[in-house]
C-alpha cells in the first residue's frame, strides 16, 4: 500500500485520526493555520496533497516551487479565495472542494443572522447589560415574503425551514427552474428586479464568479423595501460594499447581516470596512462560521479524506474543480 504524505494547515484531526488514517495510506502531517509563503513552501516540499484549512493562499511562486504536491483538497466549499487556481492547473495540480456536506449547516445559520437582525439581539444584549432598559420593536416572519438569490443547495433548506415554520411566501432568482420547490414550498421564479422589490428578506446563496460579483449595488439596493433585511451568507463581494455603506447610512434598507468579509481575517484599514462603522442594528458581522457547526466539521473531515484517496489512487472523484 502506498503512503501519501498529507500537509494539513489547522489540522482538526485528533491523534487517534492521524493514526487511523496513517492505516489507509494518509499520513497527516500538521501545521499552523498562517503559514506565510515561504514557509508553506517549505511545508510542502515533500508532500503529495495539502487540506487547506488555514489563512494560508497557495500563489504561484508557491505552486511552481512544490516538487511532488498533485493535490490541494479545500476543507469546505470556497477554494476561490485560497488558489491560484489557473496556476494550479497549469502545474497539474488537483483542486478538489467539499460541496454540499454543510449545506443544512449555514441554511440554519442564515436563519439565525435573521432573528438577531430582526429582533436587534446583539444590540438588546449589549445596551441591558449596561443597564439600558429599552425594549426595540421587530416584525413577525409569518407570512412575509423571503427572496431567495441562489435556490440551490444552501438556499432549498433555507426555504424549507422559513417556509415550514412560518408560512412565508417564497421569491426564487436562479438560472435554474426550480420545479420541485416550486410545487412543495409554493416558490415563484421571478426576475432579480421584482424579488428585491417585494421581499421582505433578502437572502443571498450564491457562488462568486465574474457574473455574480457585485450583482447588488446601488441600482438594486434601492428597489428593496425600506423595511427589508438583506442577508448574506455567501461571499461578501456579490455585494459592493460602497453601495451598500450608503444604502444603509441612508435608511434605504433596515439592516443587512454578512457571514464573512472582503478580506478574510479582516483588515480594519481598507475601505469596505467602513461598514464596521454603522451600529448593530444596521449591520452584523460573523467570521465565516456559518458552515461551523460540529456535525458539519466531521462530514467536511470524512469528504476531504475520501476526496484524496480517490484522487491519489487514480479514481474518479466528482468533486475536483479544475478539470
Amino acid at each position: 500500500m502506498n503512503t501519501y504524505k498529507v500537509l494539513f494547515t489547522g489540522c482538526t484531526f485528533s491523534e487517534e485520526k492521524i493514526e487511523e488514517l496513517l492505516k489507509k495510506g494518509i499520513q497527516i502531517i500538521k501545521a499552523p493555520s498562517n503559514l506565510g509563503e515561504e514557509e508553506l513552501k517549505y511545508a510542502l516540499k515533500d508532500c503529495d496533497a495539502v487540506i487547506a484549512n488555514g489563512e494560508e493562499f497557495y500563489t504561484q511562486k508557491v505552486l511552481e516551487n512544490t516538487n511532488k504536491l498533485k493535490v490541494i483538497q479545500y476543507f469546505g466549499i470556497g477554494y476561490e479565495k485560497c488558489v491560484d487556481i489557473k496556476t494550479a492547473k497549469q502545474c497539474g495540480i488537483i483542486v478538489a472542494n467539499t460541496p454540499k456536506v454543510n449545506s443544512y449547516s449555514v441554511a440554519e445559520f442564515t436563519l439565525g443572522l435573521i432573528f438577531t437582525l430582526n429582533q436587534k439581539l446583539a444590540q438588546l444584549n449589549e445596551e441591558t447589560k449596561k443597564g439600558i432598559w429599552k425594549e426595540k420593536q421587530f416584525f413577525d416572519l409569518k407570512e412575509k415574503t423571503v427572496g431567495i438569490i441562489g435556490l440551490g443547495h444552501i438556499g432549498i433548506p433555507f426555504a424549507e425551514m422559513i417556509y415550514n415554520a412560518f408560512h412565508t411566501k417564497i421569491l426564487y432568482y436562479d438560472i435554474e427552474n426550480r420545479k420541485e420547490q416550486e410545487e412543495s414550498l409554493k416558490a415563484t421564479k421571478t426576475t432579480l428586479e421584482y424579488l428585491l422589490e417585494n421581499a421582505d428578506i433578502v437572502s443571498i446563496h450564491l457562488p462568486l464568479n465574474e457574473k455574480t460579483r457585485n450583482l447588488i449595488g446601488t441600482k438594486e439596493l434601492a428597489l428593496m423595501k425600506k423595511t427589508a433585511l438583506l442577508i448574506n451568507t455567501a461571499r461578501a463581494e456579490i455585494v459592493d460594499a460602497q453601495s451598500l455603506y450608503e444604502a444603509l447610512e441612508n435608511n434605504q434598507i433596515a439592516g443587512c447581516a454578512f457571514d464573512g468579509f472582503y478580506q478574510e481575517p479582516l483588515d480594519v484599514n481598507t475601505k469596505e470596512a467602513k461598514l464596521l462603522s454603522l451600529s448593530r442594528d444596521k449591520f452584523i458581522l460573523t467570521p465565516h462560521t456559518g458552515y461551523n457547526a460540529i456535525e458539519g466539521t466531521s462530514r467536511v473531515e470524512k469528504m476531504c479524506i475520501e476526496n484524496l484517496l480517490q484522487i491519489l489512487n487514480n479514481k474518479p472523484c466528482k468533486n475536483i474543480v479544475n478539470k
